[in-house]
């Protein structure tokens, strides 16, 4: 479905809030993005660019930057020391299914804590790779027994669904009465977007394959819609103020680690007290549950 008619249709837009925001993302020159200025949400115009098979036609583990699974972990170390801290309990003795799990660093982590762990994972060369360390992992949601798990994770998942209001409703369907879901996600109205509207890093962030930047409201609503009931919504930012202030002076990414000076553990974290005050945080969280 349309990205447009399904914010319309949520009362999330109009056809009069939706305009142009830029002409185009990093990969592809003809396909320009857009923003409502009721909601704040940034979708791409279209997703016809992205098949079924797109993701399942992926032969190896280029996707996450290495060239081995060792590398693409390390790669993602804080942001699964960070999961681990904050979801463990949510897993805890718990049917836990973990929908795109990429490489699996999570699984290493939580599955020992899970009563049971399930992974869906459409790329073969990750899933047939997780399979042989001994997680089972499924291609789809689809062939999930209903009504099979206690929890949903879905880590940077949503934003890649071009049919989110049908996956959204399937995953319902595959949690217990009663059962959870966490997903996280890119935030629009991340800091350097909506408050420095920083140029080079609109033309960095913005990609084919993210089809929406959701904010608070528009995560809850469409979760709302699917049958999902929204317990709690949060901020998380990932990249602290080094990060930020590599993109004001060098326009580039990577100042959380080339000025890694600049960092201490109480000023990441009072940076990001501060954008989670003022709702500007590059991430949102969002914890919902299936209705008994």
């Amino acid at each position: 479905m349309n990205t447009r008619k399904i914010l319309i249709d949520l009362g999330l837009s109009t056809h009069e809030s939706i305009e142009l925001y830029h002409h185009r993302v990093r990969d592809a020159e003809n396909l320009p993005v857009y923003k409502c200025s009721k909601s704040g949400v940034i979708f791409l115009h279209d997703t016809r660019h992205i098949s079924k098979e797109h993701y399942a036609e992926m032969e190896d583990l280029h996707y996450w930057k290495s060239s081995s699974r060792e590398e693409a972990m390390r790669h993602l170390e804080d942001d699964t020391n960070r999961r681990v801290e904050q979801f463990l309990k949510y897993v805890l003795d718990k049917d836990w299914v973990d929908i795109g799990t990429g490489i699996g660093a999570l699984l290493d982590q939580l599955s020992p804590y899970a009563k049971s762990t399930i992974a869906i994972e459409p790329q073969l060369a990750a899933r047939t790779l997780l399979q042989q360390l001994g997680h089972k992992v499924l291609a789809s949601t689809d062939e999930l027994p209903d009504e099979s798990v206690d929890i949903a994770t879905l880590f940077h998942v949503v934003e890649h669904f071009t049919e989110p209001i049908d996956e959204l409703t399937r995953i319902a369907s595959k949690v217990k009465p009663g059962g959870k879901i966490i997903i996280e996600v890119p935030h629009a109205s991340d800091f350097l977007l909506s408050f420095l509207d920083n140029q080079s890093f609109k033309e960095f962030t913005l990609w084919s394959e993210h089809i929406i930047l959701h904010t608070r409201k528009s995560l809850e609503i469409m979760l709302s819609h699917c049958g999902w009931k929204p317990l709690i919504s949060y901020g998380v930012q990932r990249y602290p103020l080094a990060n930020h202030l590599h993109w004001l002076a060098k326009g580039k990414p990577g100042g959380h680690q080339l000025w890694s000076a600049l960092r201490s553990t109480e000023l990441d974290k009072a940076y990001e007290n501060m954008l989670a005050k003022l709702d500007m945080t590059d991430t949102l969280i969002c914890i919902a549950e299936k209705p008994e």
